[in-house]
């Protein structure tokens, strides 16, 4: 059994509290690296309980340090940022913010590792370990895991694994599903320009269109899954945007196409990004265009250590029961908290906000609503596994 020094009673007793966090933060969604009030809110809370609080980690990060006795040093992830998606207003805690919302579960995260760290503050004197709090900025843009790294937030103190949850509507409330291995794709996003010679679209033979390429090319890289891709494997390409031209009668002189390429294998991964350039060079040739191809970078996929798994699991069965511990598999949806799991093993796992009938609405979505019940017992397993974590040696076998 992993000692809980009474706190599951702690955070029983705050349940409300988390929610009414939850919904403050949910009611004022920031955007990637904009996340200034977000950041201050939950600085300021840590620092009254005597949490060591470095701001402005990677612009607008938090990092947050409980130290107790010698012993491990392990982190847990949270992250900040909302989505540019404009929130129906159908609740008293809908965004007040034109244009961003909490679509993914990102209030729930953050209000859950804000009151991790308060509970475990007050029991600081029995902690066997240091505890490392990483709220990152930018996770939507898989842009604020790369940069608190390079600014050593795994460093001092020296970080030896790394935790963290997900919630999703495609668990029902009270269950958590962890899996080891590749758990989460990477992700590549890409951006397609051709540029040829505008004209009157009475007299196409004196241009040369990027919109018939464009077209082209889209169907061919949409058949490049499918064609070159084994059984075996699993990836998903999507052309996400298509833009060309401002009149109907007008040939433009330019067309730029982008979207995303989701792997869970690094063979796969880079094939597919050559073949991606292959292709779009090959038709701007035979339609005498110009191209320019970039990759933004992305991220690595999620992959967790089986020894962090089975602690993971050992601490939700404790928390929850047998029942609501599910095998996870793997999902094509990607997460930089993949960067923190590359330097170091850990897990991160699952965690069910789903309805109680009908269907799950879509993360991404301004259908997105969070059943709020599944809030505490995913914070019951992250308590537990926070504390089985510290009390064990090198935090577990990687």
């Amino acid at each position: 059994m992993i000692p809980v020094l009474d706190a599951d009673h702690g955070l029983m007793a705050r349940a409300g509290e988390l929610l009414i966090l939850r919904r403050q933060i949910h009611q004022r969604p920031e955007l990637a690296f904009a996340e200034h009030c977000t950041a201050e809110l939950v600085a300021s809370r840590l620092e009254s309980r005597g949490l060591r609080v470095r701001r402005g980690v990677a612009g607008t990060g938090v990092v947050a340090v409980l130290q107790g006795a010698p012993g491990p040093v392990v982190a847990w992830r949270a992250d900040l940022d909302a989505l540019p998606i404009d929130e129906p207003r159908g609740s008293p805690f809908s965004s007040s913010v034109s244009g961003a919302m909490h679509a993914c579960g990102h209030d729930g995260h953050t209000a859950i590792a804000v009151l991790l760290a308060e509970i475990l503050s007050g029991f600081k004197a029995n902690l066997k370990g240091t505890i490392v709090f990483l709220f990152q900025p930018a996770e939507e843009i898989l842009g604020g895991a790369r940069r608190m790294l390079a600014e050593g937030v795994l460093e001092e103190p020296r970080v030896e694994a790394v935790y963290g949850l997900h919630l999703t509507t495609h668990l029902p409330a009270g269950e958590v599903a962890i899996g080891a291995g590749v758990m989460w794709a990477a992700a590549d996003l890409f951006e397609i320009e051709l540029r040829g010679r505008g004209a009157h679209g009475a007299y196409p033979h004196m241009g040369r269109s990027p919109v018939t390429a464009a077209a082209h090319l889209v169907l061919s890289l949409q058949s490049l899954v499918a064609q070159e891709v084994s059984a075996e494997e699993v990836a998903v390409l999507s052309v996400g945007h298509l833009k060309a031209g401002e009149r109907p009668n007008v040939i433009p002189e330019s067309a730029t196409l982008g979207g995303s390429l989701r792997t869970l294998s690094e063979e796969v991964r880079q094939m597919l990004k050559a073949r991606i350039e292959q292709v779009a060079q090959g038709i701007a040739s035979a339609c005498r265009l110009e191209v320019r191809v970039r990759f933004e970078q992305g991220c690595r996929p999620v992959r967790n250590s089986p020894g962090h798994v089975e602690l993971a699991r050992r601490c939700a069965r404790e928390a929850l029961g047998p029942a609501a511990v599910k095998d996870s598999k793997p999902s094509l949806a990607s997460d930089d908290v993949s960067e923190f799991l590359h330097a170091r093993a850990g897990c991160y796992f699952r965690a069910g906000i789903g309805p109680e009938e009908g269907p799950p609405p879509p993360h991404h979505s301004p259908e997105f609503e969070m059943n709020e019940a599944g809030l505490l017992p995913a914070a019951r397993v992250a308590l537990r596994l926070l504390l089985g974590a510290t009390e064990s040696s090198s935090s577990a076998a990687s």
